[in-house]
């Protein structure tokens, strides 16, 4: 799919739905196969994007938009394969990130606002619990591949969220009201590794 189909906007444009995967490395492939399942009726008010970048190249990806779900394969070793978690970004007490693919993420996103940077107000994660990260092939496995059509509604539950909620104060509002808008999150136990 060409990036941005869907089109762009800010506040009260299109939520991003970002779909992170490589599809040679088994369960990684898993948020690729939720786009193909999108994009045969794509969300209202949604635009559609794949990546196979990581941590802070993701902002380039994100730019233009004010909302976005992220869905990525995870191996928090807390779940069993297939599990299908959807949590906010800030709600992740990982600063590395969970992911294959988010790695970092929550911490480029700090720095970019804390440089002036434009950011999302609002990053919702979809994330699939995956069996097999490491190895090289195509395919995902039994348990990873039934969890695509409950992570597939949970995209869709988490753009209607986003185009429901009222938009937020902006990063600089944020900054001038000295209000950052984050809650204490739960501990997560999470193993990352950087993608090939």
């Amino acid at each position: 799919m060409a990036p941005g189909a869907g089109g762009e906007g800010g506040a009260g444009g299109p939520v991003l739905v970002l779909c992170l995967g490589n599809p040679l490395r088994r369960d990684d492939a898993v948020a690729l196969h939720v786009a193909r399942r999108l994009e045969a009726a794509p969300p209202p008010g949604a635009a559609l994007r794949t990546s196979a970048r990581a941590g802070l190249y993701l902002l380039d990806d994100m730019e233009g938009f004010d909302r976005v779900v992220v869905v990525d394969a995870v191996r928090t070793l807390a779940h069993p394969p297939g599990t299908v978690l959807a949590v906010a970004l800030e709600d992740l007490h990982a600063p590395g990130g969970p992911s294959p693919h988010a790695i970092g993420l929550p911490s480029a996103l700090a720095l970019a606002r804390a440089a002036g940077a434009p950011v999302p107000s609002r990053v919702l994660l979809v994330l699939v619990e995956a069996a097999e990260l490491d190895e090289v092939g195509e395919g995902l496995t039994a348990a990873v591949a039934a969890a695509v059509a409950p992570a597939e509604a949970a995209v869709r539950a988490a753009c209607a969220a986003l185009t429901a909620a009222p938009a937020p104060l902006s990063a600089s509002a944020r900054g001038r009201s000295g209000s950052s808008g984050g809650r204490p999150a739960p501990r997560r136990r999470a193993r990352s590794r950087r993608a090939p």
